[in-house]
């Protein structure tokens, strides 16, 4: 949780703050062509001219916007990978699981003293090295 918050007060470089300025810049424009408004066109101008030439004006934008953005990739990663677990990965180790397909032999495994493991001796050559997979 420390990194988290360490990640979202983070002092932005330049380019950032460059960037941060284009991103505003750009949502201007998506503005004025939304609701059809020509002074977000301007008000998107001077923002441009602005960040060519004095982009640590764009910092304190940069701080929330990148720390914003930060935050959501921390929250909905985790949200995406519990609905991809949840959704694929689960149903078809349930569906495996009653189908009665034993990839892992763990049967096997349990039921005596000998070893699943396959023995493979095998001698490596160049061509095994050359292509691996």
């Amino acid at each position: 949780m420390k990194e988290i918050v360490a990640e979202l007060f983070k002092r932005p470089t330049k380019e950032q703050s460059k960037d941060t300025g284009m991103a505003m810049v750009l949502l201007l424009l998506l503005f004025s062509a939304a609701f059809k408004r020509e002074t977000l066109v301007t008000i998107a101008i001077v923002a441009l001219v602005v960040d060519m030439t004095f982009p640590q004006l764009y910092r304190p934008v940069a701080v929330l916007w990148l720390g914003l953005s930060h935050l959501l990739g921390t929250v909905v990663s985790k949200i995406l990978l519990t609905l991809v677990f949840f959704g694929v990965v689960t149903p078809i180790g349930l569906a495996r699981k009653l189908l009665g397909i034993d990839s892992l032999k763990l049967k096997d495994f349990k039921s005596g003293d000998n070893s699943v493991m396959i023995v493979r001796n095998h001698i490596f050559t160049g061509k095994d090295i050359e292509k691996p997979y």
